[in-house]
């Protein structure tokens, strides 16, 4: 198929071999793990069932019915990431932080004078960082296999007659992807001469998607706890790419070197609706079970890229600096539904322990739009991904006024393909101090995994590709006050 400009679309590749970037679109905004609370995250963000919790609340919101009192929270965060990338024998390291607000939350508690049927009524006001794009990629090393401009000559030669003007129009223009008249093809030097040039591509992600939240529950006799969500979604996403090859040995005839830049943007928002029940059937044990409908995004992509060439002196060939030009795209994304089940056991009024589990099929994820079909993507989404089983663990211990947390969770990898396991384990812990009026609460992430990433297509089905390893670390505190 001819790439068409939209994210959604091109043939290049982000975190997984062989997955198109508008599959990875799909999945990078249908997967979260919300920051909610410190209490929270300190125990792995298993404590649904647990509720009372504004971090508790955003996965299951019968757990807003648990509140006996009004409060206000507000959890500021800080994230950092730290990416290391390997590439034909090369190994950089990249470092970046961001200060986050984790969530905000407004809970207005009110307890009936009654026995029997509804006994109490809360409902709460929300906002919860679901996800923090904020990333930095270096991939470095002497490139002996292939080339970017593999990639460029061999859609021009497969579609002679519509040469992209994002790629590899610019790459023709820059004076690097010349045509053969005789033979009828483009092709590049180091088609000819070899490869072994140094490859630098960095890529920075800045970002995050946000949910701003209006939910309600009630309390059935101590017995049932029911809720509901209604989620307003905003999303921002960037991403720049620069990708530099340098004959730095001078094996090709004439070529120096070339960049070439990519420039992504995308923004738009989305809805979705959330239900959970909390069954309290004896005084220490809680079970429940939530389900989210499927988020439906309403997206605006922004894409341009830029091409300069060098080449060597007396070669008799200009340097060149060519632009593309500034592209927009609507269209909507639906993610996948996501069912959860949690149970809570409370010991002693001294200490808790917390299961969570999630389930979300990342295949059933479409993309639409009133002008294209996305035939071809949605087809890859469904047999390039797979249903995830999320687990999560939490514990806390109280030794009054301290509580002491600790907890983890395993999130399986959303690739069918088995070499590509992007699972990540996340493993936390925290404390808290609380008291009749207010409290405050201090937790400690640290979530690692590895991921392949694919830069090009150097061949069709064919890709080159780095191999990444990512820890990030999130330090959040919260404030809370009753009233």
């Amino acid at each position: 198929m001819k790439r068409i400009f939209i994210i959604a679309a091109l043939s290049f590749c982000a975190l997984g071999a062989g997955i198109a970037q508008g599959e990875m679109q799909a999945l990078r905004y249908s997967s979260y793990t919300p920051f909610g609370s410190a209490r929270f995250a300190a125990q792995g963000a298993a404590t649904a069932a647990l509720g009372g919790d504004m971090g508790a609340v955003f996965m299951n919101p019968a757990g807003l019915a648990f509140y006996r009192s009004s409060e206000i929270s507000f959890s500021p965060s800080l994230y950092w990431v730290n990416t290391e990338a390997s590439f034909m024998g090369s190994t950089t390291e990249e470092f970046q932080t961001k200060f986050n607000m984790g969530s905000l939350g407004l809970v207005k508690a009110r307890q009936l004078d009654k026995r029997r049927g509804i006994v109490g009524l809360a409902y709460s006001f929300g906002y919860n960082t679901l996800v923090n794009f904020n990333n930095r990629t270096l991939i470095s090393g002497n490139n002996t296999n292939s080339s970017l401009l593999d990639d460029f000559t061999w859609h021009a030669n497969t579609y002679p007659d519509q040469l992209d003007p994002y790629y590899e129009q610019l790459a023709f223009d820059a004076s690097l992807m010349p045509y053969d008249k005789e033979a009828g093809t483009y092709w590049h030097d180091m088609q000819i001469d070899g490869y072994g040039q140094s490859l630098n591509r960095l890529s920075e992600q800045y970002g995050y998607i946000g949910e701003y939240s209006m939910s309600g529950a009630m309390n059935v006799a101590n017995l049932l706890y029911v809720g509901a969500t209604l989620g307003l979604h905003s999303l921002r996403f960037s991403e720049d790419i620069v990708h530099t090859e340098t004959d730095a040995n001078n094996n090709v005839m004439d070529f120096k070197q070339f960049t070439f830049k990519e420039y992504n943007n995308t923004n738009g928002w989305g809805y979705t609706a959330r239900f959970g029940l909390i069954l309290r059937p004896v005084q220490v044990l809680r079970i429940g079970a939530s389900f989210q409908l499927p988020t439906i995004y309403h997206l605006s992509d922004q894409k341009s890229t830029r091409m300069s060439s060098q080449f060597d002196s007396g070669s008799g060939i200009n340097d060149q600096n060519v632009n593309s030009p500034s592209g927009l795209y609507d269209y909507k994304l639906r993610t996948p539904f996501e069912f959860g089940a949690q149970a809570s056991l409370l010991i002693l009024k001294q200490a808790s322990l917390s299961l969570a589990y999630t389930y979300k099929d990342y295949s059933s994820s479409r993309l639409s739009a009133s002008d294209y079909a996305f035939f071809d993507e949605n087809g890859r989404i469904g047999s390039g991904f797979r249903a995830a089983h999320n687990l999560r663990a939490g514990a806390e211990v109280r030794l009054s006024p301290l509580y002491l947390r600790a907890g983890m969770q395993h999130l399986m990898s959303p690739f069918s393909d088995k070499a590509n396991n992007a699972e990540m384990w996340i493993f936390s812990g925290g404390l808290g101090v609380r008291g009749k009026r207010n409290y405050f609460d201090l937790s400690y992430s640290y979530g690692s995994s590895s991921e392949v990433y694919g830069m090009y297509a150097y061949e069709p089905g064919i890709n080159e590709v780095a191999n990444i390893s990512l820890t990030k670390h999130i330090l959040m505190c919260t404030l809370g006050f009753r009233f």
